[in-house]
């Protein structure tokens, strides 16, 4: 285990939660897949949604021509804001490991560069959002119908987990003396 001084401890630890929050900012990591809940543990994000309900979906939304180039065009939109994140979150990374290297790290630089990586992967993930709700302003009624209905099963699964979650946190937590 390594020590730090003192001294260093506080800056160690401010670098540490500044270099964990760079998770955040790639969005889903692993076990954030389909049904998986979003930030703080609600819902998944509104894009997330749309995006999972409509990719996994497809089969059953049998989309028209147009429909599917638009389909096809949100998919690259989405694969390209996740590597786009990916890609900063290596260099996040690399400038927090850069200015811990120093005998007095900048703080304030690492948490700028982090707030400015964070409105990309949010203006990233909004246009991706958008091309997917464009695709979906085209769908007929019933394939409508059918991303509805997916989207009530998600969220009545999620709540069902959410129940099963709390049932088990109250049967682990220490029982007030009667």
């Amino acid at each position: 285990m390594t020590h730090v001084s003192r001294s260093m401890r506080p800056a160690a630890l401010a670098a540490a939660l500044l270099l964990a929050s760079t998770v955040a900012i790639a969005g889903p990591g692993p076990g954030r897949g389909p049904g998986m809940h979003g930030p703080a543990g609600g819902p998944p994000a509104s894009g997330e949604m749309v995006e999972q309900i409509l990719a996994t979906m497809k089969d059953k939304l049998a989309l028209d021509t147009t429909q599917q180039v638009m389909f096809d065009n949100a998919r690259a939109q989405s694969l390209a804001a996740r590597e786009k994140m990916h890609a900063n979150r290596t260099g996040i990374r690399a400038k927090v490991e850069t200015e811990l290297a120093k005998t007095e790290p900048d703080l304030a630089a690492i948490a700028s560069a982090l707030d400015a990586v964070e409105e990309q992967a949010r203006a990233a993930r909004r246009q991706a959002r958008d091309e997917w709700l464009k695709l979906y302003a085209t769908l007929r009624p019933d394939q409508k119908a059918v991303v509805r209905d997916a989207i009530k099963v998600r969220l009545d699964r999620a709540e069902t987990m959410r129940g099963r979650m709390q049932e088990r946190m109250r049967e682990r937590s220490p029982r007030a003396p009667s």
